[in-house]
């Protein structure tokens, strides 16, 4: 983030806090992972369920632990005096039934105990709390007294990188990130619950106080948080007070708690790198689209939705985001509605011939006069004269029967030749006789068979002598046909055939 210091924390700040050469003696994604994704409020009520349970310390037994978590990295006999930064023996105590020296030291309250009147009982917990103890000189300490934090202009004369002034105290710069965290711990652990006071950083001048505790000046605090980043020494006490009192500073943990809480107070160029306002997993400082949700549809990892095809849709909307020329499938049959000649109709996309019917259900997609063939027969409705007859679809002479059965196609007056002699019956006077057709003198025998085929009285000539049978009165003699006085004998042979008594 962007400090009105000027001075700029790393975007990979929590990764190189909990992968600090300093040996941790907790899982911090056990520890915060409930809360590492909140901010503001939401965040400093949630880290105050993280930390608020601790083991209380009595006052008398701090003098033994600020010996062990403030001990001197280069002196196990000493203590590092925390405004001056001097090594100092361990035993050098002032009011521990020690003399006090300008030489001795003393338990400095990093939140003065009279903001917030809290002193040193174990009940009210805050006055014991070793995250806001710290061993001090003595003299230094006094100079102290409870005054806010904030720049001050004049040195102090032996803290001389201290400076001080009638209502502020200004620690070194090696410190000021120390201080700062330590009260921002303050604020953060005492809320008012049961005996403890409620304590609040502000920003001003503030005055001591009984049960709400005010302590300035908050922003000025905030960028000494920014200008003296945390350093091995404070985690290393972080955690052995954590041995002690099972808690932890969070703002030691991970700095960036402290933006996340107060940034938008103290930082007009504040961007909370950590929220993620879309919830698509992606921190709105690094998402080009905040409120856009792009989980799923991010290959890129820009924080806005995917148009893989470049074709003016995003890839959550697109039905073929790899495919420029398409993005809508109206009807869901995996067919885009550009180059779906049916969008409306899953279970058509192609009109090949056309004529207006998908070829899924056209019988011929590749003929734009058909595409129904009721019958089945491969023969198209349209043209097909006999539509539900499987067995035709063509009547060449209209006489509705169809060619196949019609034994005269070409004929409209006949389809049916019975006795198959190539005569159709309806013209056929013996339809069930394949050697006669026609009876033109209409005797009731056929032509073929009729050997007087124009005289209706006759058909036979039994004896062949040119008379028929019924009129020839010598049927089997073909000499004879006539026998005029009917005495027997032939007119041909009769002498007397007038007579019928006579003949020879």
């Amino acid at each position: 983030m962007s400090s009105s210091t000027g001075i700029s924390f790393e975007d990979d700040l929590d990764a190189q806090i909990r992968s600090s050469s300093i040996s941790n003696s907790y899982n911090y994604e056990l520890y915060y992972g409930q809360v590492e994704s909140f901010s503001g409020e939401l965040l400093h009520l949630g880290l105050y369920e993280v930390i608020r349970n601790h083991t209380v310390v009595s006052y008398s037994s701090v003098w033994e632990y600020l010996r062990e978590v403030d001990e001197d990295p280069s002196n196990n006999s000493n203590v590092i005096l925390f405004y001056m930064q001097r090594s100092q023996s361990e035993n050098d105590t002032c009011g521990d039934g020690n003399q006090c020296t300008s030489q001795t030291w003393n338990r400095e309250h990093v939140w003065p105990k009279s903001h917030g009147d809290f002193g040193t009982s174990m009940t009210k917990v805050a006055g014991t709390d070793l995250h806001s103890l710290r061993p001090a000189d003595n003299t230094v300490n006094s100079a102290r007294s409870d005054k806010d934090f904030a720049n001050a202009s004049n040195s102090h004369w032996e803290c001389t990188e201290c400076d001080t002034s009638t209502d502020f105290w200004e620690p070194p710069n090696a410190i000021k990130g120390d201080a700062a965290r330590s009260v921002f711990y303050m604020d953060l652990r005492y809320n008012g619950f049961g005996n403890e006071p409620n304590l609040t950083l502000v920003n001003g001048t503030t005055s001591p106080s009984s049960g709400n505790g005010f302590l300035g000046d908050l922003c000025t605090i905030y960028s000494w948080h920014i200008l003296d980043p945390v350093s091995d020494y404070e985690i290393n006490r972080n955690n052995e007070i954590f041995e002690i009192q099972g808690n932890r500073n969070p703002f030691i943990d991970n700095e960036t708690f402290v933006e996340k809480i107060w940034g938008e107070t103290c930082d007009p160029n504040y961007t909370d790198k950590t929220t993620d306002s879309d919830g698509d997993g992606l921190f709105d400082y690094y998402d080009s689209c905040p409120n856009v949700a792009s989980t799923g549809y991010d290959n890129d990892l820009d924080g806005c939705l995917d148009d893989s095809d470049d074709d003016g849709v995003t890839d959550n909307l697109d039905f073929f985001p790899l495919d420029p020329d398409e993005s809508i499938d109206s009807d869901g049959d995996g067919v885009g509605d550009n180059s779906d000649v049916f969008p409306s109709d899953s279970s058509e996309w192609m009109d090949t011939d056309s004529d207006g019917v998908g070829d899924n259900s056209d019988a011929f997609p590749l003929d734009i006069d058909e595409s129904i063939d009721s019958d089945g027969d491969g023969v198209g409705d349209n043209s097909d004269v006999f539509p539900l007859d499987s067995s035709e679809w063509i009547d060449t002479d209209s006489d509705s029967v169809g060619d196949n059965s019609d034994v005269f196609p070409s004929d409209s007056s006949e389809w049916i030749d019975t006795d198959s002699d190539g005569v159709g019956d309806n013209s056929d006077v013996f339809p069930s006789d394949s050697s006669e057709w026609i009876d033109t003198d209409s005797d009731g025998v056929g032509d073929n068979s009729d050997v007087f085929p124009l005289d209706s009285s006759e058909w036979i000539d039994t004896d062949s002598d040119g008379v028929g049978d019924n009129s020839d009165v010598f049927p089997s003699d073909s000499s004879e046909w006539i026998d005029t006085d009917s005495d027997g004998v032939g007119d041909n042979s009769d002498v007397f055939p007038s007579d019928s008594s006579e003949w020879i």
